[in-house]
């Protein structure tokens, strides 16, 4: 309920942040990539469904000194990994308000959205994340390595069991080359969720992707 209550006060914070930081910066990134999904949320005998396919997708920022604001998209068509014919479009969505406390560290909350759509019916999931990333530099300052770490404070699925937990991770480098006005970065994600109940079924994605970005995060 403690981080519930601080993600509020950050949500309502927030423009009077924006206002007090002047005038902002635009930072932008661009995704290719590659999902895996494993899924066992279906009903009771119907097995797991593994699903994979490429992704496109990339995320705007307004950037304030210490503070930023984003919203990201991405998309793609999912396959069955073995010879069924599974197939669903993979639409994720986010919204976030990030802070950096300290140089290296990076906090941030807001709702996300991932759906999987079949001509049929769509799974959706919308959970409120509070992510942590702390940031590491290798060798030289132009080369970067972070962890970024999530878990879900509020979540539902329109699934009969409902949401239960819901966490994940990114780990990753950033290149940036000299005098250049971009940068590289190479990721890969895990997330995890699970029905209410635990063992009533669960769901992962796996996913790594390649990015360009562009302006300060």
């Amino acid at each position: 309920m403690r981080i519930v209550g601080l993600i509020g006060i950050l949500a309502l914070a927030a423009p009077a942040l924006v206002i007090s930081q002047g005038r902002p910066t635009l930072a932008f990134r661009g995704d290719a990539g590659f999902v895996w999904v494993r899924s066992d949320t279906a009903p009771a005998g119907a097995g797991a469904i593994r699903l994979r396919g490429p992704v496109l997708g990339g995320e705007g920022r307004l950037v304030f000194k210490g503070f930023s604001v984003g919203l990201g998209l991405s998309s793609g068509t999912l396959e069955a990994a073995d010879q069924g014919t599974a197939k669903r479009d993979l639409i994720e969505g986010r919204l976030l308000v990030a802070a950096r406390p300290l140089p290296w560290l990076e906090m941030s909350v807001g709702p996300f959205v991932r759906a999987y759509v079949t001509d049929a019916v769509t799974e959706r999931w919308v959970f409120w994340q509070a992510r942590a990333r702390a940031d590491a530099p290798i060798v030289t300052s132009g080369l970067t390595s972070y962890v970024e770490l999530w878990r879900a404070v509020s979540s539902q699925v329109n699934l009969v069991a409902g949401a239960g937990r819901v966490q994940g991770g990114e780990a990753g480098v950033t290149y940036r080359p000299p005098k250049r006005p971009f940068s590289l970065r190479l990721a890969y994600r895990v997330d995890d969720a699970a029905v209410r109940g635990g063992g009533d079924g669960s769901q992962m994605l796996e996913a790594i992707s390649l990015s360009v970005l562009v302006g300060e995060r």
